[in-house]
């Protein structure tokens, strides 16, 4: 809201946005495309943002390679934006702070990554950021311009279950012999109740109730959920809760839980997935042991039952048992 608050006058607001797009200003241009975010969206998370703002950096950079003015860009310069973004032709310096950077909210470049192509799911990811900021520069009346409205993104090549695989359950059982209470209780929450590391360290005490065995989770969308607890997770909540006086069940920040289980898998020689993939994990178990999509839809809060249709692909072992009898 502090974003917002800086660009609520119309008119200051179109010419602040007028000179940012002039000087090709990423400060400026990303608090117009966050306070424009913050008004006239209901969605989105941090990680999200973040992304977003990537989208933006890479336009920028296209944007000054190809000497295209940011209020008027050219006819199919966004496809080839895009086209770009797929080939790996564009390759952002990383951004590294330092505890000053942090306070100012700035940050100074560290040494980029080779070029890459970008999978199909990036793409579009950093063109949902560079399309956001042409809706803010048009909210700011700076333009009318829509660079990206007929851009077409290829079509992905991969499945989606053949993209993020689910840790076997033998694996899990493994990850819960090492290390503390604090570590059970984020593998558990991400393997039996489904959650996202977003939602895992939102989760605070107030929003666990063990006598009836549920937690109430802050979702996707600011939207509030309740899951069911395992016996598993309830007796590793119960071990966590002596062990803690903090506000937060696990707390910190999605980062930092994945940096400690991919810590946990080096130390046990399991290979890491992704934090995301004990999520997986749930959905595929609860896929396997019989329950209905719906069912998965519910415990894993997916806005829709066909989200849920990757676990059954993965708990599906017919055909492989099939032709292991050839």
């Amino acid at each position: 809201m502090s974003q917002a608050r800086l660009w609520l006058e119309p008119e200051q607001r179109r010419r602040d946005a007028v000179r940012a797009a002039r000087d090709r200003d990423l400060v400026s241009l990303w608090s117009l495309t966050v306070a424009h975010h913050t008004l006239h969206s209901t969605q989105g998370s941090r990680h999200t943002l973040r992304t977003y703002r990537n989208g933006l950096r890479f336009w920028l950079l296209f944007t000054e390679r190809h000497a295209v003015g940011l209020l008027r860009p050219k006819a199919d310069q966004g496809s080839l934006f895009a086209r770009e973004l797929e080939a790996g032709l564009l390759v952002l310096e990383r951004e590294r702070k330092t505890k000053a950077d942090a306070k100012l909210g700035t940050s100074r470049p560290a040494p980029a990554s080779g070029p890459r192509p970008l999978s199909t799911s990036s793409v579009n990811v950093y063109l949902a950021g560079a399309r956001a900021l042409y809706r803010a520069l048009r909210w700011a009346d700076a333009t009318d311009a829509d660079p990206f409205r007929d851009v077409k993104v290829k079509a992905d090549q991969v499945a989606r279950w053949d993209k993020r695989f689910p840790y076997p359950q033998l694996t899990i059982e493994v990850l819960l012999q090492t290390g503390d209470a604090r570590h059970r209780v984020t593998v558990l929450l991400g393997a039996h109740a489904g959650l996202r590391a977003s939602e895992m360290v939102k989760l605070k005490w107030s929003d666990v109730e063990l006598e009836a065995s549920r937690l109430q989770v802050l979702g996707k969308g600011n939207k509030r959920r309740w899951v069911s607890l395992s016996a598993s997770l309830k007796r590793a909540l119960l071990e966590r809760r002596v062990e803690s006086a903090d506000l937060f069940v696990v707390g910190g920040t999605p980062e930092a839980a994945r940096l400690r289980l991919r810590r946990i898998c080096l130390r046990t020689n399991v290979p890491f997935l992704s934090l995301h993939a004990l999520r997986h994990s749930a959905g595929t178990r609860l896929v396997k042991s019989g329950r209905s999509l719906q069912d998965v839809a519910r415990h894993l809060g997916h806005a829709s039952v066909a989200t849920a249709e990757i676990y059954a692909k993965w708990a599906d072992e017919g055909l492989k048992n099939e032709l292991e009898n050839w």
